[in-house]
Parts: structure tokens; sequence; C-alpha cells
């Protein structure tokens, strides 16, 4: 395999993430805890670390927070070759604190950040299998929003499949704005992993079974509709499921959406069966919330077959 050539691309915005370490909230910490979060940067280093290779593409500041994104990713044997760093915008800054009864609330400070002025030179000569694509990236600005198709085109011409989570982010922008532009990508995509409050927001229904396949009229063949607790419904071309969830005590649910992206194309990667690939899909989901963090949890291709063996939980 070439240095331009991955099992999958991803490309948005990855900022600092900052959380306290002596106590909940953010208002009377004396210290803060310093990762990094962002969906397509959780996915990235879920697929990572099961051995596939992967390349994330975008910008951040000429500034520590940006250094420190890029090492943790770059650390995460992802390849970071196509990331630009801007001399004048920042790197975004995200704040969050798990609350009890593990309610979090998380705080953007992302506004003209580096990661809005994505370019199209910085996709020239890829080539991948899968692209993962998220609606966020085209929420952040109407350049990105452009860019975000043109990129699909790119890379559907070249014959990758894209596999798109719609990921609605009601803080960027509203659903006026944002579903002509969610329904535009998931017309251009193979692969659709909605949430269910954004199957019923594309598909404008309540009823799930109906959603689903008014989903699927869009243009995907293949479509998993995540429930969190309840597992996931899926439709793979003409066949029906359900997949049950992995029941792990829940320490912190943020990112268990991009967990369930990385094992499900993860899964599509290896030629599973879909039904399989979702599985593995929610089995990433249960190691993402049984630890704290966005990624902390996300295992190692070894971890993750004794969990489906019946012989381990995450986090233990």
């Amino acid at each position: 395999m070439s240095d331009s050539s991955f099992d999958v691309v991803t490309f948005g915005e990855a900022m600092l993430l900052l959380s306290p370490l002596d106590v909940p909230n953010l208002e009377m910490a004396a210290s803060l805890h310093l990762s990094v979060g962002g969906t397509e940067s959780n996915a990235a280093i879920g697929l990572a670390r099961l051995g596939h290779r992967v390349s994330w593409i975008s910008r951040v500041g000429a500034d520590p927070f940006g250094s420190r994104v890029l090492k943790v990713i770059r650390g995460e044997g992802i390849d970071v070759s196509r990331v630009e760093r801007d001399p004048v915008a920042p790197t975004g800054l995200m704040f969050k604190e798990v609350r009890p009864g593990n309610a979090t609330k998380v705080y953007y400070y992302r506004k003209d950040s580096a990661a809005a002025a994505l370019r199209p030179e910085q996709f020239a000569d890829l080539e991948t299998r899968y692209l993962f694509v998220t609606g966020i990236t085209p929420a952040i600005s109407p350049s990105n929003r452009e860019l975000t198709l043109a990129v699909i085109d790119q890379f559907r011409t070249k014959g990758a499949k894209v596999v798109f989570d719609p990921n609605m982010r009601f803080r960027l922008w509203g659903v006026k704005d944002a579903r002509p532009v969610l329904l535009e990508i998931a017309r251009r995509s193979d692969v659709l992993l909605p949430s269910q409050g954004e199957a019923e927001l594309l598909a404008e229904t309540n009823d799930l079974d109906r959603a689903r396949e008014r989903l699927l009229e869009l243009g995907p063949t293949q479509v998993a509709i995540k429930l969190g607790g309840e597992g996931a419904r899926f439709a793979d071309g003409p066949r029906r499921g359900t997949v049950p969830p992995f029941a792990v005590p829940e320490v912190d649910p943020v990112g268990a959406g991009d967990a369930f992206c990385a094992g499900v194309i993860s899964g599509l990667l290896d030629n599973l069966d879909f039904a399989d690939a979702v599985r593995r899909g929610a089995a990433l989901g249960a190691f993402c919330v049984a630890c704290q963090g966005d990624y902390a949890g996300l295992p190692t291709r070894a971890e993750l077959e004794t969990f489906l063996a019946g012989q381990a939980e995450p986090g233990r």
C-alpha cells in the first residue's frame, strides 16, 4: 500500500479537550486533564487501534494546542501528513464535565478556528477504500460545506465507499439549514449511520421502521440506526434486523457514536456481513462508554476479539 492509499480517509475538526481532574464541575476545578476530542479523529483512533490504515485530514492552529492534537493523533498510528497549521486561526477548544448520574456537559470554543477553512488541495492524489464523513464538518463554515460535497464526489469517482454519520449539532446550525445539506450527503453515501433523532429528522417520521425505509430510498444500500442502550436497527439491501446492545456499566457516554461508526467501518473492511459489522460497532460503543474519555477505552483487535468471545468486559 502506498503512502497515498488508505483503508479509511476522514476529515474534520479535532479540538483540545479539557476536563476537571479534582472535582466534577469546571467552576470549582483547580486542575484540568488535557486530551483531544473530535468525532472524526475519535473514529480514526478506533480504526487505527484495530489495525487499519487511516488518514485524518484537518487544519489546526500554529499554537501549542494544535501541536498537542497532532502529537496525540499521530501517536495512535494515524497519518496526519495532510494536516495544515494555520498561522492566524486557532485550534478549537472544548471543555467537558461529567456531573452526578453521568450527565455530561460540553462547552465548545471553535468559532473561526483553523478547521473552518479546509482546502481542496489537502485531498489531492489520495486513494481510500472508505471515506468517513460527518455532518459536523459542513456545519462549521460555508466553505467547508462546499468542500465536503466536492471531496465526496472526488472519492466516489475513484471507487471509494462513503460512510456518513449525520452527527447533527444544533449549536452549529439549525434544522432549516442543516437538513438539506445532510440529505444531499446521504444521497451520495453508501452507508448511513444516524442516531435515532437524526433518522427521525431526515426521514420526517417518528416511526423507526418507516424512517429506515425512507433513508434507504435516498440512495444508501446499508443503514444502521444507533439506539444507544437499545442497540441498533439496520437494513442491508432487502434484509432487515436489529442488533442488541452489550450490557456494560456506563461511565462516560461521549464518543460512543464515533466508536460505533469505527466498528461498523472496521467490519466492512474485514468483509463481515453487515449485521456482524453493526455488532462490532455496538461492541466498540460498549468499550467507549465503559471508560472515562472520548476514546480512552477503545480496544485493540486482540481486546475486541476477547470481548466478543465472552471472555472479558470493557474496562476490566
